[in-house]
């Protein structure tokens, strides 16, 4: 086995023992509060349908970035193709402990119509970035919506999403003007990939997409966030449902667990303590949320993997083709 090999190797194994720990953590909650949590209704199939909407509302966003991504960089990618390349994904980082559903997108690119890996970790990169920007300023302004209409103030998190956003921001800055003498493979790597940073930034209409479509996402996650919220605490504002959706979709970008599973909850408990929700009622919401998300994400993705399997293999006979007429022209 090499290091890289024994490095992922000990990596998963790291993250599934953090995931327990959670699971864990989260199962004994639930038994030491098990009174206030069998008093909770079952959330009602309303609910349930808004947040499944919504969550494939927002597969069917991040799929048309990535069309405009590939299409800005010069690659036919269908809208059909890429919402099943992001179900796939979806599926994939919600359930497996590596990041397998991003790995799985960017070879099929690569496989499929050429895309360089490098152009597709930059186009994920500041789709990222303005993720993090646009909903810590949102958070922002709801912070201060919040401090007028339910009457507190919470400092913490004043000072916490604009650090979250520096660092984001720092780090994509510092990424693309790192020198890197290509003296290796991997730094190679690196060097092509600030090249195709430089080009992604280079492209006004790309990163105005990447936050116009962010915008939409936290638009329709919010909405969701908020008939959910409210299916247990009804008097929960809706800047603070809002202010909930915004830790969320931050503490999602936390990939040392699959789908994030318990960075979320902690930050949704952390955020929603100041609610009039109670604790009990915060982690029902968020545990049941995610249940419905990763029964979505699998339904979709199960004949999703199916279709673009058969695309993979009518590509790679093509390609096979090809290179026969062309061995047997010379």
């Amino acid at each position: 086995m090499t290091d890289s090999s024994r490095s992922r190797s000990v990596l998963a194994a790291f993250k599934v023992l953090l995931t327990l720990a959670f699971v864990v953590a989260g199962a004994v909650y639930v038994y030491v509060e098990w009174e206030e949590f069998r008093a909770l209704e079952w959330p009602s199939y309303f609910a349930i349908l808004v947040v499944a909407v919504a969550f494939i509302a927002n597969l069917a966003l991040r799929a048309l970035y990535n069309v405009i991504t590939a299409r800005r960089l010069g690659t036919r990618l269908t809208m059909r193709e890429s919402f099943m390349l992001s179900a796939v994904v979806a599926a994939g980082n919600l359930i497996l402990p590596v990041k397998a559903g991003a790995g799985v997108r960017a070879l099929y690119m690569k496989k499929v119509h050429r895309f360089p890996i490098s152009y597709f970790a930059s186009g994920g990169l500041i789709f990222l970035v303005a993720s993090v920007v646009l909903v810590s300023m949102a958070a922002l302004a709801l912070l201060i919506v919040i401090y007028f209409s339910a009457g507190y103030f919470r400092l913490d998190l004043v000072i916490l999403f604009p650090a979250i956003m520096i660092v984001s921001v720092a780090g994509l800055l510092l990424l693309r003007g790192s020198n890197v003498a290509p003296a290796s493979s991997r730094n190679a790597w690196i060097g092509s990939f600030r090249s195709s940073l430089g080009t992604v930034l280079g492209e006004p209409k790309l990163v105005a997409s990447a936050f116009v479509i962010v915008s939409l996402i936290f638009v329709f996650s919010s909405g969701a966030w908020t008939i959910a919220l409210r299916e247990y605490a009804p008097d929960v504002d809706i800047a603070e449902a809002f202010l909930l959706s915004a830790s969320q979709i931050i503490a999602g970008f936390v990939t040392l667990t699959p789908g994030a599973a318990g960075f979320q909850e902690l930050a949704g408990i952390y955020v929603g303590r100041s609610f009039s929700a109670t604790t009990a009622e915060v982690f029902a919401v968020l545990v049941w949320v995610r249940v419905v998300r990763v029964a979505v994400a699998v339904a979709v993705a199960i004949p999703s993997a199916i279709l673009l399997r058969g695309i993979v293999h009518a590509t790679g006979s093509s390609i096979q083709k090809t290179d026969t007429a062309r061995e047997i022209e010379t």
